[in-house]
């Protein structure tokens, strides 16, 4: 008993001698917190009813990135101290993982550029460095997208990209008019064709497909316009001729659509394109 009591005297004496253990008590209580918080978080959001999933991935990766942003500045002020003075001893240590850890830094940056001025959100299309699809999480370094091919098709891959990218390359937001987007179609020819009745079997193939939501496009194009001072063209289908090389050109249709069946309408209007050629090959 009395070895039992000598031990937990000196080891008392050495909790109050210094300001480590200490130190170490708060740290485990400050990171424990933080997981607490983050799965609670985790709870609310995946049961949460109400809400969009966008809208509610959104507000989960706001919660969980402030935690992380939190949890470092107090771990930050907690062992201040003994970082200031094993900066100052090993000041050539010191430079070399500043110098390793560019990146990081430069990812931050990025993250803070796109927060600032909101480059993209949760759920939005993007494309960046030759990748393309739906913004699934955004963390303080790196952004994951949901991977869509050229035709946006998702592949079912993630693609993971460091934030740095951001400060480097440019950023296409498709999604970035809302509810209602412009989307394009082509169909390859050659230059002795009918080009003329080419454009018009797309024309009628466009305005057959979106003639359900047409005026409704053309007043929320409308309200883009006055919210962002921005000419919009008309929610109309336009097909125009475009050459390729001396052997092939395309007749592009324009056409609006709603954001979440881009790939479907595109696929109904080549569908109904091809089957006026069809009808006509039989009359024929």
């Amino acid at each position: 008993m009395d070895v039992i009591v000598s031990l937990w005297d000196r080891l008392v004496a050495w909790f109050t001698a210094s300001d480590t253990p200490a130190q170490l008590v708060v740290s485990l209580v400050v990171l424990l917190a933080a997981m607490f918080a983050t799965r609670a978080t985790t709870r609310y959001y995946r049961g949460k009813g109400s809400g969009s999933t966008e809208e509610r991935r959104t507000s989960y990766l706001t919660v969980r990135n402030s935690i992380v942003i939190v949890t470092m500045l107090l771990m930050l002020f907690i062992w201040g101290g003994q970082l200031r003075h094993f900066a100052l001893s090993v000041a050539a240590l010191a430079a070399a993982v500043a110098i390793a850890s560019k990146e990081y830094v430069m990812s931050a940056l990025g993250s803070l550029m796109r927060a600032t001025q909101r480059t993209y959100s949760v759920g939005d299309v993007i494309e960046i460095s030759g990748m393309k699809g739906e913004v699934l999480t955004i963390d303080l370094f790196t952004t994951a997208l949901l991977e869509q091919t050229s035709s946006g098709l998702v592949t079912g891959r993630v693609c993971r990209f460091p934030n740095m990218m951001l400060l480097l390359n440019p950023v296409r937001t498709i999604s970035a008019m809302g509810t209602f987007v412009l989307e394009s179609v082509r169909v390859p020819l050659e230059p002795g064709d009918d080009i003329p009745a080419a454009q018009e079997r797309l024309l009628r193939a466009g305005r057959e497909v979106c003639e359900p939501w047409l005026e409704q496009a053309d007043v929320h194009f409308r309200h883009i316009e006055g919210a962002y001072l921005i000419a919009l063209p008309a929610s109309e289908p336009l097909a125009v001729i475009e050459p390729v090389d001396p052997k092939r050109l395309d007749v592009v249709l324009r056409f609006p659509c709603p954001s979440n069946r881009r790939v479907r309408t595109g696929q109904e209007v080549l569908v109904h394109y091809y089957r006026q050629l069809q009808d006509q090959a039989a009359k024929g």
